[in-house]
């Protein structure tokens, strides 16, 4: 019985010195600005959407469809100095055909 004794508390001792050696070499020593870094990275990880940016894009209108496109994806054309905007190059073509007749 002694023997089962002394081998639990020698058990118990290792378990108590394994986890107050792990713990030492877990100490980590972190500056105020690493602790920042840490709390902005968790919490753009944590809200994806905080790491979109907005961007303002200017929307024209095609006249032949009624759409409205981003101004600098759209087909132009100048006419009497106006510029006219277009969503595909078949709006476009519709415009010239119609401004021709």
């Amino acid at each position: 019985m002694d023997l089962v004794l002394n081998f639990i508390r020698f058990y118990l001792i290792f378990l108590a010195v394994k986890v107050f050696i792990n713990s030492l070499f877990k100490i980590k020593v972190v500056t105020p600005r690493e602790v920042e870094e840490e709390v902005n990275q968790s919490s753009t990880d944590r809200f994806p959407e905080a790491n979109i940016k907005e961007v303002a894009v200017e929307m024209v209108l095609d006249e032949i469809c009624n759409t409205y496109v981003p101004k600098n994806k759209a087909y132009q054309v100048v006419r009497d100095d106006a510029t006219h905007y277009f969503c595909s190059w078949e709006c476009r073509e519709k415009f010239i055909e119609g401004n021709m007749n």
